[in-house]
């Protein structure tokens, strides 16, 4: 469906409407780098090439969007997310809203399918698991440290939340924790939730009394900015190595024991909290909310992607 510029999937990645599937790859990663709020592009235009890539990289959704919208490419294969610039997506339908809330609560779907002849990449009694993995320990000398407890602590609490609020209420749902891949960078992730063809990722950590300021870029707590983020970075490695995808990131803050809405996070009045954003910094009172919301929202909200869950257990396994 186009955004609420006009602009179709094919104008936002910059591509004819006969691109290959690997043409269209290549003009997803291209634009989701040049896209991407670090990299002079916008959390809104981020999202818009990420939902583009959504319909158009998988086969089935794509001649779905053909037959039903037409195509309107550019022509131009590699502008990348120029047709989009300035446009923010449009909100989806509260019909279409609700029936992907339904569809959230029905039992998983695995794909690809399967059979005899041709097993699933993942075992299906591992596949039909919700929980896998367990938050990271850091070894004798990070434990001295104050930042490391403060994140070893926010990820437990972030994992029994997500286990006991989340994972109940949406069946396709499947939490991965402690994640460490073999790409260049090393990208290590405190928690993935993958859902239809979405993924969550989160990091976490127990804060000191006082309230946060977050404007979308930067994080204050008590007027001093709160250094060694690395959530942003971690999204934007994630996104390349899962560009069949979209995923977001999440900073968990978590305060007092026993009050989910502490610390409380403010941001400025120009700050649109209902505007798509590549982070979202999140008490633990409106986590599951806007993650359960952010997965639900993609297409086909119910399916287990096999092959996508074999690679985040393989880096859990790392």
């Amino acid at each position: 469906m186009p955004d609420a510029s006009g602009a179709s999937p094919y104008d936002i990645l910059g591509l004819a409407s006969d691109a290959t599937d690997k043409q269209i790859k290549d003009a997803y990663r291209r634009a989701a780098r040049t896209s991407h709020p670090d990299l002079g592009g916008s959390e809104e235009l981020f999202h818009a090439v990420a939902v583009a890539y959504e319909t158009l990289g998988n086969p089935a959704r794509r001649q779905r969007y053909d037959a039903g919208n037409g195509t309107r490419g550019t022509g131009t294969p590699g502008a990348g997310a120029g047709a989009g610039a300035g446009a923010r997506p449009s909100q989806p339908r509260a019909a279409a809203r609700s029936e992907n809330t339904e569809a959230a609560k029905a039992p998983p779907e695995y794909l690809p399918p399967f059979s005899p002849t041709e097993p699933p990449v993942v075992p299906l009694i591992l596949a039909g698991r919700q929980l896998h993995g367990a938050p990271r320990q850091p070894g004798i000398f990070g434990r001295m440290a104050g930042a490391a407890r403060a994140r070893v602590e926010g990820e437990l609490r972030t994992a029994a939340i997500l286990e006991q609020s989340l994972l109940p209420t949406y069946p396709a749902a499947r939490l991965v924790n402690g994640l460490k891949f073999s790409n260049s960078a090393g990208t290590t992730a405190g928690h993935a939730v993958l859902g239809g063809y979405r993924i969550a990722v989160l990091d976490s950590f127990a804060a000191t009394p006082g309230n946060f300021d977050w404007d979308g870029r930067s994080l204050r707590h008590q007027g001093r900015a709160v250094q060694g983020l690395g959530i942003t970075n971690t999204v934007r490695e994630m996104q390349d190595l899962f560009p069949e995808c979209n995923v977001s990131g999440w900073l968990v803050v978590h305060g007092a024991r026993g009050n989910p809405f502490d610390p409380v996070i403010d941001s400025p009045p120009s700050f649109d909290r209902s505007a798509p954003s590549a982070i979202q910094v999140v008490n633990a009172g409106t986590m599951v909310r806007t993650i359960r919301a952010f997965l639900a929202a993609g297409p086909q909200p119910n399916v287990v992607q096999l092959p996508v869950l074999a690679r985040l257990l393989g880096a859990a396994e790392g």
